[in-house]
Parts: C-alpha cells; sequence; structure tokens
C-alpha cells in the first residue's frame, strides 16, 4: 500500500512541478518537432506502482481464500484511479492549470489499458502505458490535430476522451474481475 501512496504523491509531484511545461519531441506526422506536454508521462509511476500492488500476491491463498480478492484488487484501483482524478481536479484548481485536470484523466485512461493488457501478458504490461504514450507522440499527434485513438492529448473536457478513459477502465476492471491472470515469472 505504501507503494501505490508513493506512486500517487510522485504523480501529484510531477503536475505540480512540470504543469504546462513542453518539450519539442519528434513526430512521424509533421516534418518537424512538435512540442508535447511534460505532464502526459505523469500517469507512468501511478501505472508501475498499482502494477507492483496488484502483483504482490500468494496465488495458492488467493484461489483459496474466503474473500474476494480480485473484488478487492477492483476496489483499489478504482480508489487509485479516483485519486488520481481527485488530484488532477484539485491541482487544476488550486494552481490554474488546464494540464492537471487532463492528467487525472490520462491516469484512469492508462490504468484501464494497462489492466486490459494485463489479462493476456501478464505483469509486463506495466509497459502498456509508457508504449502508449510514445505512439501518441509519435504517431498521433499532428501540428493540425490529434489522432481520435490518442486521447492523451485531448483538453480535460473533451468529452470524447472522457468516455474512451471510462471505457478503458471498465473493461480493464471486467478483465481483472472476470478473467484468469496469466502465469507471469
Amino acid at each position: 500500500m505504501t507503494v501505490l501512496v508513493g506512486g500517487l504523491l510522485l504523480f501529484m509531484l510531477v503536475l505540480v512541478l512540470l504543469q504546462d511545461r513542453v518539450v519539442d519531441l519528434p513526430s512521424f506526422l509533421a516534418s518537424s518537432s512538435r512540442p508535447v506536454l511534460f505532464v502526459l508521462m505523469a500517469p507512468v509511476p501511478l501505472c508501475a506502482a498499482l502494477m507492483t500492488c496488484l502483483e504482490s500476491r500468494l496465488t495458492e491463498a488467493e484461489d483459496s481464500g474466503v474473500r474476494s480478492v480480485r473484488l478487492l484488487d477492483a476496489g483499489l484501483v478504482l480508489a487509485a484511479v479516483a485519486a488520481a482524478g481527485g488530484i488532477g481536479a484539485l491541482l487544476g484548481v488550486l494552481l490554474d492549470s488546464s494540464a492537471a485536470p487532463a492528467a487525472g484523466r490520462n491516469a484512469v485512461f492508462l490504468v484501464g489499458l494497462m489492466l486490459c493488457v494485463r489479462a493476456v501478458v501478464g505483469s509486463t504490461a506495466v509497459m502498456a502505458p509508457v508504449v502508449w504514450i510514445f505512439a501518441v507522440i509519435l504517431l498521433g499527434m499532428s501540428p493540425t490535430s490529434n489522432a481520435v485513438w490518442a486521447v492523451l492529448p485531448e483538453p480535460a473536457g473533451d468529452p470524447l476522451a472522457g468516455v474512451a478513459a471510462a471505457v478503458a477502465l471498465a473493461a480493464g476492471l471486467t478483465l481483472q474481475l472476470f478473467r484468469r491472470r496469466p502465469a507471469t515469472p
């Protein structure tokens, strides 16, 4: 649990320190570099901390236990993404930052994506958010507009991005609850 609290604190620290700062990164869709918000990376420590918590388990004890560990894990996921969304919304108001609420939504989306991938590949799904972020940076952003599938660079109030985050989280939680996890080394 301390790992998850640390992940949330690191998420908050990144949002406070980086806010609306940008870095020029290459894009395959632009002929030159494209400014990218640093806070696109903010959810990565939270995703890694959450995966660490979900994967630190004793399979035999969970399979034979009276309590539904899958339900408890789903509750932990919901608490983590609710905290991330709350942190993003609060910092958006306190710091007058438009990037902070979007980072909260992005955390929800990336956690959902990670849980979906986890159902197939196990703990290596911790890399799914990083791969998605770089795919968005390299392939999903152009000087004129962003690709619909990209989700992450959209503003905080974008309804399509909000729906995508909710669907990703719902799908990830459904897989978390009903699909047996693959064995990972």
